[in-house]
């Protein structure tokens, strides 16, 4: 009775620990061929228990019950394991369907018969009890077709090592100590089939359930010790094909070698097809995404996708080993929504709020570049500073609000009278400044004499207070070579000689 207790408390424990280990493993894994694995885990289990439950029966009936159980497990533990070393490897892939036939049809015809041994006594011959081990225990003898699924059975284990093998030698001895442990562990399944069918010590005991849950647990070793099924690999192979960026993996030669479903879908979207392992497309704006990829250096495309404008940051990496070359890691990351705050941001920091025209730093910066594009071109370029006519009064007399308005509606007249390419800017409280190029002196001054008119005209109305407010200007021409700053600085001593002359006019200097 203490044996019968100690095999039971061993294989329990050793159950737990295997069922908890394999769930583990599924959890931070996810690999396809982890699945295989996991069920092999749960076959071992109805095994184990029903087998334990068989050690505690107290009736012939209750044995034959749980042993009738246990056969939802046995013949498939074999088969499951040479499934996942099949999946492993690659090679499941190749006659799945044959593979599975060839696997799993015994098994499945060992489940039945033995289920309906009753009937044929194909599985086992004869089944009887004894006394045994302070309990009872099941004697049975072998049918003819135990014989075929232990020979299956041996057959599965063996091809399942010499898969691992196979991949071990073409990795080039990568991984021999999970190789070693794999080997023990198949060693101690197919001792544990030899051991039943010899029954040593004359003991009607199941020596591959004995032997079973050592198996597993070196195979559990295995895996977390030398991540025998590539724990990390396919943790970045599921990272790289969650990856919202669509990444390419690249040769020297451009050539395609892998990308990630995000790339699929951006290849679809953008007409993009594959020749080769060359990227292709008769599309302009693909065209000059499939340019950008070829580059090395980052770099920022348009694209036209699903009739909308997105815009997407090409990175590269390169990868080698020990210092060669061996391709790229091209990332296509779609960065529309931050390249639009950034622009937005821009916009913001070169726009007067208010008058939503450009505001003294964009005045600046622009400026420069019209006077740098001028250079050597025909025409004359102008600069107008405007100050509108005793604004103070309107604030004091209006209030803020009012004075917010005629700045508003001052900047659109601004925008109405002066259009593109005119810049037109708001320096700060009154004063607004706009660049022009002219022909000649005489139709710059044409054109600014009808703002001031139409300024002139303009009343404003608010909540029932109508009034005008006029305007002083000072204008200016470039003379060759002449700063932004000495032309601002000449601009703006004529406004002042206008508002001295009276305001409401325009000065030439």
């Amino acid at each position: 009775m203490l044996l019968t207790n100690f095999i039971s408390i061993y294989l329990l424990s050793v159950t737990v620990a295997v069922v908890f280990c394999t769930v583990q493993i599924r959890a931070m894994n996810g690999s396809r061929y982890t699945l295989p694995a996991l069920l092999l885990c749960f076959a071992v289990c109805f095994y184990i228990l029903g087998y334990v439950m068989e050690l505690s029966g107290n009736s012939y009936e209750e044995l034959i019950f749980w042993n009738r159980l246990e056969y939802i497990g046995i013949p498939f533990v074999s088969a499951l394991w040479l499934t996942t070393g099949l999946m492993y490897t690659g090679c499941f892939e190749r006659r799945r369907k044959l593979l599975f036939v060839a696997i799993f049809l015994i098994p499945i015809i060992t489940l039945v018969l033995r289920l309906t041994n009753d009937y044929h006594y194909l599985y086992f011959s004869s089944v009887s009890y004894t006394q045994a081990l302070d309990g009872l225990m099941l004697v049975k003898k072998p049918g003819v077709w135990m014989t075929v699924q232990a020979i299956h059975s041996g057959l599965m284990i063996l091809a399942s090592l010499a898969l691992f093998i196979y991949d071990s030698v073409k990795r080039a001895g990568e991984q021999l100590g999970s190789l070693l442990l794999i080997s023990v562990s198949s060693a101690s399944a197919i001792a544990g089939l030899f051991l039943s069918q010899k029954r040593p010590m004359g003991l009607p005991l199941d020596y591959m359930a004995l032997c079973l849950p050592l198996t597993c647990m070196l195979v559990i070793v295995a895996i977390l010790r030398y991540d025998l099924i590539e724990t990390k690999a396919i943790a970045r192979s599921r990272v790289f094909d969650a990856s919202r960026d669509a990444i390419l993996l690249m040769n020297r030669q451009n050539r395609v070698v892998d990308f990630n479903r995000s790339a699929k879908e951006l290849f679809s979207a953008l007409g993009i097809s594959m020749d080769n392992r060359m990227l292709l497309t008769h599309s302009p704006e693909a065209a000059a995404f499939l340019a950008a990829m070829k580059k090395t250096e980052p770099s920022v495309v348009k694209l036209r996708v699903h009739q909308e404008d997105r815009y997407f940051n090409i990175s590269s990496e390169q990868i080698g080993r020990r210092g060669m070359p061996g391709g790229w890691i091209k990332n296509a990351r779609d960065v529309t929504e931050l390249y639009q705050l950034n622009e937005e941001l821009k916009r913001q920091a070169m726009t007067d709020e208010l008058s939503a025209l450009s505001n003294r730093r964009a005045f600046l910066r622009l400026g420069q570049e019209r006077l740098a594009q001028a250079e050597g071109c025909p025409g004359f370029v102008y600069l107008l500073m405007l100050d509108l006519d005793h604004f103070k009064d309107v604030n004091d007399c209006y209030g803020h609000p009012t004075g917010d308005l005629v700045i508003k509606q001052f900047a659109g007249l601004l925008k109405a009278h002066f259009t593109s390419p005119c810049l037109i800017a708001r320096l700060g409280g009154e004063e607004f400044a706009i660049m022009l190029a002219e022909p000649d002196d005489h139709q710059a001054l044409e054109l600014a004499t009808g703002f001031l008119q139409t300024a002139e005209r303009h009343v404003y109305d608010f909540f029932g207070d109508r009034f005008q407010v006029s305007v002083s200007m000072g204008m200016t021409r470039r003379l060759p070579g002449q700063s932004l700053e000495s032309l601002m600085g000449r601009a703006d001593k004529a406004l002042y000689l206008s508002k001295e002359r009276g305001r409401n006019r325009i000065t030439v200097l």
